[in-house]
């Protein structure tokens, strides 16, 4: 997948950024870094397959996504295998 993504340093100055990922995890833990930092994200867009997803910047505040996207997966894994 490949994320495209805008941001603004401290100068007012935009710079625009593509960077491939294979796990959307990874992707929005990238995003969460750059937020963390003096630049502020403008736009974010994923691009998987045929699929253009336009992402809430705002959400992306510095905070890691992976731990709780992968504590999400496990608990979907063990409610899918439970016995009907």
């Amino acid at each position: 997948m490949l994320l495209l993504f805008t941001t603004q340093d401290i100068n007012a100055s935009q710079r625009n950024f593509s960077w491939w990922f294979t796990t959307i995890e990874t992707a929005f833990d990238a995003l969460s870094s750059i937020a963390s930092r003096e630049n502020k994200l403008i736009k974010a867009e994923l691009i998987d397959e045929d699929h253009r997803i336009s992402l809430p910047v705002d959400a992306f505040d510095g905070s890691f996504l992976s731990p709780v996207i992968n504590e999400l997966e496990l608990e979907w894994q063990f409610l899918l295998n439970e016995p009907a």
